[in-house]
């Protein structure tokens, strides 16, 4: 009795108007998002890979000079764009994509796509993870909502549960009948549009390599559709009402969709407030000037690295060391710099990571908050792939400078500033590559999201049970 009842339901809505409409609009905007999202990445991929061996050219390219100069002299470390932003952007427009990397300092990342953008979590372009996470669900609603709630109104409950059909298979029959509907009119023909765009703009070898992720992104939507499908089809047994079911869905939607961003971004502000541009500038700086917990002045610490020097080579002049003191002195001036960046930057990241970890407790209230997040990690364009890549690029940027200044210490003997290398100690800095993250570290990161949309989905059919014992035609 289920299977034809799910059968039913599945014609029932091939033959709805409602359904092609939704097919119709749905994949027009899917189809929008899916050109922009290529050539956005397409484009921006160009620009990052070419930006990326131009600055490592010119760091090849720049000539003779002192060590300490080249590192001065730099070279920019860019995020790339992973392929599946072309289905998800995530956040990576917000957060920005190119980092600066010299001696001394530790910069922020910049070449944000959106200025200005506010609290985390706010719409930005037509995606296909945002038709995904919120057009599908609504047009899932428009389509589930009077699914009982009909048999009601038109009086065949009565006729359906003559036939000795339990309610519970009535209920599961009509979900299942609607789900099937969702999948093949709509979900899948945009799973396989999406899926040939990947292979197109990114190539066979790159395709191959985020099968996983994006297999697993399209069961986990298919359970989100579902969870809606539950929801809408409880809700309409529940009520009674198509115009009550209705209105109750579209409010559930909103809040999930647009609300709860809101108040969840600004709770995340209140609770874990983080310091303006300028303080932690002011901070760093005077970290840095004084040594952490007020351990003396550079030129204190200066005094003290010359004895220790002379101490340790058993010297009585810098100009008997065997070694060249700048050397020295630079890569010492870099460590006292490491450890302030470190625990300053330290504290920020895990500020961002107490906000996120806030962000992710609403994902309880909203399967569209959870999907979200799971979405943009699978994607690679999350809030943990940022500070990931700030993290490598930061260490590309000591490795520079260690290289450089142990040059210096080793070859710069007597001449100090006035000693100069070329092109074969620029060759030891190798060009900045990131390292993605595993699946398995993905997952990781998002095992409240994805135990939120198990709740979700086993708690709402518990509900739709629950609505099946509680179903009688009075």
């Amino acid at each position: 009795m289920l299977s034809a009842v799910l059968q039913k339901e599945f014609r029932s809505l091939l033959a709805d108007a409602r359904l092609r409409w939704s097919a119709i609009v749905s994949l027009g905007l899917f189809l929008l998002a899916l050109i922009t999202g290529v050539t956005h990445y397409q484009n921006t991929n160009r620009l990052y890979t070419k930006a990326q061996e131009d600055t490592y050219r010119q760091w090849l390219d720049q000539g003779e000079k002192n060590p300490h100069s080249a590192a001065h002299y730099g070279l920019y470390a860019y995020k790339p764009v992973p392929l599946l932003a072309i289905f998800d952007r995530g956040m990576d427009d917000y957060l920005g994509n190119a980092v600066w990397l010299e001696a001394h300092n530790q910069n922020e990342v910049k070449l944000r796509t959106v200025q200005d953008a506010g609290t985390i979590g706010r719409f930005g372009a037509l995606t296909v993870g945002f038709i995904w996470q919120f057009i599908l669900p609504l047009m899932t609603i428009l389509l589930a909502y009077n699914s009982l709630s009909k048999e009601y109104e038109s009086g065949t409950l009565r006729m359906l549960l003559s036939t000795q059909i339990s309610t519970f298979s009535l209920l599961a029959g009509k979900a299942l009948g609607i789900l099937k509907a969702i999948l093949l009119c709509l979900y899948l023909p945009m799973l396989l549009l999406l899926s040939g765009a990947l292979y197109w703009a990114g190539g066979a070898e790159a395709f191959v390599r985020i099968l996983p992720s994006l297999g697993l992104a399209a069961v986990l939507y298919t359970l989100f559709y579902t969870v809606f499908v539950v929801l809408s089809v409880s809700f309409s047994a529940w009520l009674r009402s198509s115009g009550l079911s209705l209105a109750a869905l579209l409010g559930i939607w909103a809040i999930g969709a647009f609300l709860l961003p809101r108040i969840s971004g600004s709770v995340a502000m209140s609770l874990h407030p983080t310091p303006s541009a300028l303080d932690f500038t002011e901070k760093v700086l005077s970290q840095r000037e004084k040594g952490l917990d007020g351990q003396g002045s550079y030129e204190k610490f200066q005094e003290e690295l010359k004895a220790k020097a002379l101490r340790d080579y058993g010297v009585d002049s810098l100009s008997q060391l065997p070694v060249s003191f700048a050397g020295i002195a630079l890569q010492a001036s870099e460590d006292r710099d490491w450890k302030v960046y470190d625990l300053q930057y330290g504290a920020l990241f895990r500020l961002f990571q107490a906000q996120n970890a806030l962000l992710e407790r609403f994902n309880l209230l909203s399967p569209i908050l959870a999907m979200r997040d799971v979405s943009r990690s699978l994607a690679g364009t999350d809030l943990y792939k940022h500070l990931n890549f700030t993290r490598q690029a930061e260490n590309h940027r000591r490795l520079a400078a260690k290289v450089m200044n142990t040059d210096q210490k080793i070859n710069g003997i007597k001449q100090e500033r006035d000693y100069k290398a070329g092109a074969a100690l620029w060759q030891k800095v190798p060009q900045f590559q990131y390292q993605n993250q595993s699946l398995g570290e993905q997952l990781q990161q998002q095992w409240f999201s994805l135990l939120s949309l198990g709740c979700w989905l086993l708690g709402l059919t518990f509900c739709l049970y629950r609505s099946a014992q509680t179903l009688h035609l009075d």
